[in-house]
């Protein structure tokens, strides 16, 4: 199956359609960079109103009359450290999990999808080596570099001057020889090969790191 090449959009024009019941229009799924508004999106992303530490969604397909993709939600009572989520499709069934919990070493977010169709994962951890090198490396010039921004008159430098690496690529843990990857997060994109986990599911992940 061909790779996918697509971003979140949180821009008022792909928040302009009805939430589903319960939920508000939050975003869309949409190739290209999110700047230009898609005449067909890929999927609708509807945010059910609760808690933020452990948001629930709904996407839905672009056209009327619309259907449910899937849905994604916390699931109760799950073991262990971590937050679980549920991934159901449109009827009700489930199609894996999603678990976002600390590398082996504790030091960065870890991001695990389940298929539970396919029987197989993929793991990522949230920035690269290179990514936090640099992001510690500058650490001790950030007073300078958020004064700067104030001076020409940015009133908050922290979201460009001390933001947190945010690469992601989630490869897949079963199998010989090199791992693939079924997701790759980098500048605001999202790649990811339908061919290796449901899609569906790689959606719901793509929805759920960029919350």
């Amino acid at each position: 199956m061909t790779e996918i090449t697509f971003c979140l959009s949180r821009a008022e024009f792909a928040q302009q359609f009805t939430a589903l019941p319960g939920h508000e229009a939050w975003g869309a799924l949409q190739t290209g960079n999110g700047r230009i508004a898609a005449e067909s999106p890929l999927a609708r992303v509807h945010r059910h109103g609760g808690s933020d530490d452990e948001p629930a969604f709904a996407l839905t397909s672009p056209t009327e009359p619309a259907h449910t993709l899937c849905t994604v939600a916390p699931e109760a009572g799950a073991a262990g450290s971590g937050t679980a989520y549920a991934v159901h499709d449109g009827t009700g069934n489930l199609i894996g999990r999603i678990v976002h919990a600390r590398s082996p070493l504790g030091m960065r977010q870890a991001w695990r999808i389940e298929d539970t169709v396919k029987q197989c994962s993929a793991v990522a951890y949230k920035g690269n080596i290179r990514g936090w090198i640099a992001y510690w490396a500058i650490s001790p010039f950030w007073v300078v570099l958020a004064l700067i921004h104030l001076l020409n008159g940015d009133l908050h430098p922290g979201r460009s001057v001390w933001r947190k690496p945010y690469r992601a690529r989630w490869r897949m843990l079963t199998g010989s020889g090199p791992k693939k990857a079924a997701l790759d997060y980098n500048t605001g994109r999202y790649r990811a090969d339908p061919g290796l986990l449901n899609v569906h599911l790689l959606y719901a992940q793509a929805v759920l790191y960029s919350a």
